[in-house]
């Protein structure tokens, strides 16, 4: 509220400042809920930052929740003619290989003209059909040039590439197909004019498949990325061979470490986050609101039972068997030692620990993503229930302060109405006893 710059004019009482101090005294209230308001604010965002860190171990999780995902596999090859990529779905196996085809598009000219920008003199319709698509149509009329035709071609949409090529002494139109492989082959259809380019020498590259013979077996695709012949491998083919090339595939526990990996830092970022806000031994907790939370206390014991179930049998059952295990501090480690002899030695039995089998379990991910699940889902998650129940709180406590500060600033007005009526009091009174001194000092003389 505003105050009255004439404070105590009649009394000589800073009654402004008298009334603020009434007020401030009164303000405990309103202070204790602010300062409550402003630390359940603070423990929301906690939540949410502790929500997103377990969104991120979730990720990290789902990428080994699959037999795929689990399967890390390396391609070796001993030419740079082909190169090897690989995924999950990957099994170990060596092959001979020989390149003895590349997929190209097909690559056509027209006849010679003396220039690129003189009127051909031909009118009619050009029709470019790739393969067995729709043809498509270019009108061409007699004022047209050589480059306003490769224009014309490449506005239209197909699936071709048009240009002037220069030898030196005369110019040609060149036709390119976009794609490669036989099945993409160019056919020209000319109605009412003639550019040569049904004539066969002017073709100079037809359309072709790849082909790559693998252990005496031929395998063609329409490109020049050979998909499918080996599970899980793709194949890059860059240039013809004369010689066989070994092709090799092997598991690759170092894929599968970086992996690991990723779900280590995950889960040791939410133990942090955990412990710094409810508090942990000599640590105390970040947030009042958040000390010894049983919600944020679940998590870490509900992750940490996670990691250490059973999953079937045998020596590789638990993840602590292949080296990812829990430390004294509660932490999660990796040794990269065990997790590499335990892939060498069965790498099945790890993919079974990790991603479960369709008829038996889930698999180690599959207990993670249950915990997870049980605290982070949406709507029904105990973290989102416990930052529902936090929002709902900080409304309360919002009506709660607006009711309390309505409250003091009645009592604020209140004090100034008492204050300048006992201010016009005073001055009234004080204008009274002059007029009698003076009236006394008269009679008197």
């Amino acid at each position: 509220m505003a105050e009255s710059s004439l404070s105590g004019v009649g009394s000589g009482i800073d009654t402004s400042a008298l009334i603020s101090g009434l007020v401030n005294a009164d303000s405990g209230r309103l202070n204790a809920l602010k300062t409550k308001q402003t630390s359940t604010n603070s423990a929301i965002s906690t939540l949410s930052d502790i929500s997103t860190s377990l969104g991120t171990l979730q990720t990290a999780v789902t990428a080994l929740s699959t037999a795929s995902g689990v399967g890390s596999f390396a391609g070796t090859s001993s030419s740079p003619a082909i190169a090897i990529s690989t995924t999950g779905n990957a099994q170990p196996g060596a092959y001979s290989m020989n390149v003895t085809q590349l997929a190209k598009a097909q690559r056509t000219y027209s006849n010679t003209y003396a220039a690129a920008n003189t009127a051909l003199g031909q009118d009619g319709t050009l029709s470019i059909q790739v393969g067995t698509g729709t043809p498509t149509s270019i009108n061409i009329a007699g004022t047209d040039t050589l480059d306003q035709v490769a224009s014309k071609i490449n506005s239209a949409g197909g699936r071709v590439s048009a240009s002037v090529f220069y030898d030196g002494s005369a110019y040609r139109l060149q036709i390119s197909g976009l794609d490669t492989g036989k099945d993409n082959a160019l056919t020209f259809t000319q109605s009412g004019l003639d550019l040569g380019l049904n004539v066969t020498a002017n073709t100079v590259q037809k359309a072709q498949n790849s082909i790559v013979n693998i252990d005496g077996f031929d395998v063609q695709r329409s490109t020049n990325q050979v998909v499918g012949a080996i599970s899980g491998v793709t194949l890059a083919l860059t240039a013809t061979t004369t010689a066989p090339v070994d092709v090799t595939v092997a598991a690759d526990s170092k894929g599968l470490a970086t992996k690991i990996q990723s779900i280590v830092t995950a889960y040791n970022s939410v133990l942090s986050k955990v412990n710094s806000a409810a508090g942990k031994g000599a640590t105390k907790a970040g947030n009042s609101e958040l000390a010894s939370d049983s919600t944020l206390r679940g998590i870490t014991n509900r992750l940490s039972s996670a990691l250490q179930t059973v999953n079937g049998s045998g020596k590789y059952n638990t993840l602590g068997s292949v080296g990812l295990s829990l430390q004294r501090d509660g932490t999660l480690s990796l040794d990269t030692a065990k997790l590499n002899a335990a892939v060498s030695a069965d790498p099945s039995a790890v993919t079974a620990l990790f991603a479960g089998t369709s008829s038996t379990s889930s698999g180690a991910m599959g207990s993670l993503t249950s915990a997870i699940k049980a605290y982070n889902q949406t709507g029904t998650g105990l973290l989102t229930q416990r930052q529902t129940d936090l929002q709902n709180r900080v409304k309360t406590m919002t009506n709660s302060v607006n009711r309390e500060q309505d409250r003091l600033d009645r009592y604020q007005v209140l004090l100034q109405k008492q204050f300048t009526a006992m201010d016009t009091t005073v001055t009234a009174n004080n204008s009274n006893m002059s007029y009698l001194s003076r009236l006394y000092s008269s009679s008197s003389g």
